[in-house]
């Protein structure tokens, strides 16, 4: 997802106070890491927390705080990202591994070491996107460090990465704001009347995510999605053409919003009325549809959902796979 541009403001969001109070106290007692692995879901401000961590290491007035000034050249520059001491490391194409000649160039071009006499610091994100190859040759880069040199890897997916590149970074990890602050900051960024529970439930809590879901449409894709597979469970419609129509939607989505409503058939069918649900407003669906399926497939069909997750991004034909997770949805039914 994109993280929402916030960078020229400055301002940390509300749940990241934490984090940034710790590396700030790190950096006072000359004890800041020289490799930081931001965690946890999309939507959280990691990559925002990420570029504003780095206009702090960059400026040359940074306020009491540890926040950047905003104003000195340093600033501007990174504003303008054209800052010598600044790089970012990203997939050349959204959804695409990070290769090795990247890392490569980026270390062997002597660019670890700052041209301006202060920090330098780097980001890479999604680190996850680093293919096999390109993590072996950072992972000797995080075996020797430079000093004043500070690289920030950001994922919301930390168990693609090898274990030896999370070991050798300080972890700090994000969490979903209090209910109420998510609210609050949402409810001051959305224009008219928005379901702000309904969005936060779907995005599992995460400000920034809820935000974009109700900016782009995403409710009434996902509406679409219920009714389609509400018409196949009950034979009115096509597996085989539903899957062609979500072949051409981006997969991420698809899979998040279909594996969200099995999980919530799965919690329904345990507990009809207390269940904690994803889809808060299709209860009363989900109820009647927990009467009539049944479990066994249905959690079969879990973790085929699973592994459909964990295999987005790499090269299957997409509307075989979605072919055959409806066809097997189509056949949920109790027998």
């Amino acid at each position: 997802m994109t993280e929402l541009n916030l960078i020229k403001d400055y301002k940390l969001l509300p749940w990241q106070m934490d984090q940034w109070q710790r590396l700030y106290d790190a950096k006072q007692r000359g004890r800041l890491p020289h490799a930081l692995l931001l965690t946890g879901g999309a939507g959280l401000g990691k990559s925002h927390f990420a570029h504003l961590l780095a206009a702090s290491l960059l400026c040359t007035d940074v306020q009491d705080n540890g926040m950047p000034c905003g104003a000195c050249k340093a600033c501007r520059l990174v504003q303008a990202d054209t800052h010598p001491d600044f790089t970012l490391i990203t997939p050349e194409e959204p959804g695409k591994g990070i290769k090795i000649d990247v890392i490569r160039a980026f270390t062997q071009r002597g660019s670890l070491t700052s041209q301006s006499g202060g920090y330098k610091a780097i980001i890479i994100e999604p680190a996850d996107a680093l293919n096999t190859a390109a993590a072996n040759s950072l992972l000797k880069t995080l075996e020797e460090p430079v000093d004043r040199t500070v690289m920030i890897l950001v994922t919301a997916n930390a168990g693609r990465l090898p274990a030896t590149i999370r070991s050798r970074c300080q972890q700090y990890h994000f969490m979903p704001p209090d209910t109420a602050i998510a609210t609050e900051w949402l409810n001051n960024r959305l224009e008219g009347a928005a379901d702000t529970a309904l969005l936060l439930s779907l995005a599992s809590g995460a400000p920034l995510l809820s935000l974009e879901y109700a900016h782009d449409g995403v409710l009434a894709e996902r509406a679409q999605m219920i009714q389609e597979l509400t018409a196949i469970f009950k034979k009115t419609d096509d597996p085989i053409g539903i899957a062609q129509r979500w072949s051409n939607l981006d997969q991420k989505s698809v899979v998040k919003w279909f594996s969200g409503w099995v999980i919530d058939l799965i919690r329904v069918k345990i507990a009809s009325e207390s269940a904690a649900i994803i889809n808060i407003d299709q209860r009363e669906r989900l109820q009647a549809l927990s009467r009539k399926v049944n479990s066994k497939r249905l959690y079969a069909l879990m973790d085929r959902l699973f592994e459909a997750n964990r295999t987005l991004g790499a090269q299957l034909n997409t509307q075989m796979q979605l072919e055959s997770l409806l066809l097997d949805w189509a056949d949920i039914g109790v027998e």
